[in-house]
């Protein structure tokens, strides 16, 4: 009988390892609700960014010996076709006036292009933002995830121990039996519990949602219409067939929801935030950081229309 109640005791122990300890949910609070700044719209086109890409590029059909098509639409959206058309027939030029025009044009283009970089700046500077913050969380998550596996783990082992000794104590054959099966029963559940995919959870929050622009497709509310034309523009990606975004979405739902695109569309990431899991997290860290890659090829993107600019302006 002494044996059976140190299992008992044991069991009893052991069932107190998943018990939520309330001390660390202080550690996290600061990351529950996002602190990431926001970027404001930098760039104001002085036209609407509209217009079929293949009709804008053939009404600049003359500017394609200067520019590459993701130039002259950046051009288009940024209001300034009309400013290179006029600067490209003053450079001719040798009298003062036009010089000085040429300069003003200049100093206009430059201004705009560098406020579009930062506008893609401040944008993946928001989305490092987020993404740390996930990434905190994730390795908080992780590690009480570890630290409960490797109690259940320890209470596995001592809960072996105390079967082979009580087998070694009870004479009674019947209650022998029965003490292992009970031990082996519970030493089962304690394997599957380590193996809970989901693991612990918490509440996270973003009620701005850049990857809900992504997957609803509507950019305009989280990114400038700058941003939001080149996300959304099939010329801006390498294959011209589907833009940047159809296709980082694509990406999500192969590999974050598995061909699913349906359980995507119920996923909490899209949300405004809500309780989060293991792998739910895991989930939008990586997202993140693809979103991320993708506005940086962006900003690959007007860095080569900056350098085609440089050439146009310093061949005078």
């Amino acid at each position: 009988m002494r044996s059976i109640l140190i299992i008992l005791l044991l069991v009893n122990s052991m069932a107190c390892v998943t018990v939520h300890n309330k001390r660390h949910a202080a550690a996290v609070l600061t990351l529950q609700d996002s602190y990431c700044k926001p970027p404001g719209t930098v760039v104001a086109a002085s036209v609407p960014i509209s217009g079929n890409a293949d009709t804008i590029l053939a009404a600049n059909n003359d500017l394609r010996s200067r520019f590459s098509v993701p130039g002259i639409l950046m051009l288009h959206a940024l209001g300034l076709t009309a400013d290179i058309h006029r600067l490209l027939r003053l450079q001719a030029d040798t009298d003062l006036a036009s010089r000085v025009q040429v300069l003003e044009i200049k100093t206009h283009v430059n201004s705009q292009l560098l406020g579009a970089m930062a506008d893609i700046n401040a944008t993946a500077a928001e989305l490092d933002c987020e993404g740390e913050r996930v990434d905190q969380v994730v390795s908080y998550i992780d590690s009480r995830n570890a630290a409960r596996n490797n109690k259940l783990v320890v209470a596995s082992i001592a809960l072996g121990a105390a079967a082979a000794i009580a087998g070694a104590l009870i004479s009674n054959d019947d209650l022998n039996k029965g003490v292992a099966i009970g031990a082996g029963g519970i030493g089962a559940g304690l394997g599957l519990a380590t193996l809970n995919p989901k693991g612990k959870k918490m509440a996270f929050y973003h009620h701005r949602n850049l990857l809900r622009a992504v997957w609803t497709g509507k950019v305009d509310s989280c990114f400038s219409p700058f941003i939001g034309y080149m996300l959304t523009e099939k010329h801006f990606s390498n294959s011209g067939t589907a833009s940047l975004l159809q296709n980082l979405k694509k990406r999500w739902i192969a590999y974050q929801f598995e061909g699913d695109e349906q359980q995507g569309a119920q996923s909490v990431i899209f949300t405004d935030g809500g309780i989060y899991r293991s792998d739910d997290l895991h989930a939008r860290a990586a997202m993140t950081n693809q979103l991320q890659a993708v506005i940086r090829a962006v900003s690959q993107q007007l860095h080569d229309l900056l350098l085609e600019m440089n050439n146009i302006t310093t061949a005078h």
